[in-house]
């Protein structure tokens, strides 16, 4: 077991390094504990042949894992911004209801009037909470792309809520 206690832990550094390229420091250190915990706890009952191999399986399963639970429950991300308000529902009031739906239609419209990728990468980093790497893939462009349509879309709608 002291063989393939000091490669988990060889491995445990390098898997740290590597996840740093796509996530911050402190996601890549819960990727990468997470992993070596696993990692651990399967070869304490299991022959392992390569350490440092299975703590990497493990990582990108944590990952695919975890991109399927954010799939499922999207959040809304978009940035606290003086021209978007948010409304703590206490209570259900018509008033409420109407002037809800009048901003959904105001946003409704200003989104529709966006250029198509601009509207798209919105809505799937904004809106899905897709990151911009996720949103390159899905549309085919590179996350620089995604970025300036970003900007774009967001000053668009600034500019269209004054």
């Amino acid at each position: 077991m002291g063989a393939v206690m000091e490669e988990l832990i060889r491995g445990y550094a390098d898997l740290r390094r590597v996840l740093r390229r796509d996530h911050s420091a402190d996601d890549a250190a819960d990727i990468a504990q997470s992993s070596f915990e696993h990692a651990l706890r399967y070869a304490q009952q299991n022959e392992v042949l390569s350490p440092a191999s299975l703590l990497f399986v493990i990582s990108r399963h944590l990952q695919i894992d975890a991109a399927r639970r954010k799939k499922r429950a999207p959040e809304c991300t978009i940035e606290d911004d003086a021209h978007f308000e948010y409304l703590a529902v206490c209570e259900v009031t018509p008033e409420r209801q109407h002037s809800s739906r009048q901003r959904v239609e105001l946003l409704s419209n200003i989104l529709d009037n966006l250029a198509p990728g601009c509207r798209e990468a919105f809505v799937l980093c904004k809106i899905h909470g897709m990151s911009y790497d996720e949103a390159a893939s899905e549309m085919g462009i590179s996350s620089t792309v995604v970025k300036k349509y970003i900007v774009q879309a967001l000053k668009e709608l600034r500019n269209a809520l004054r």
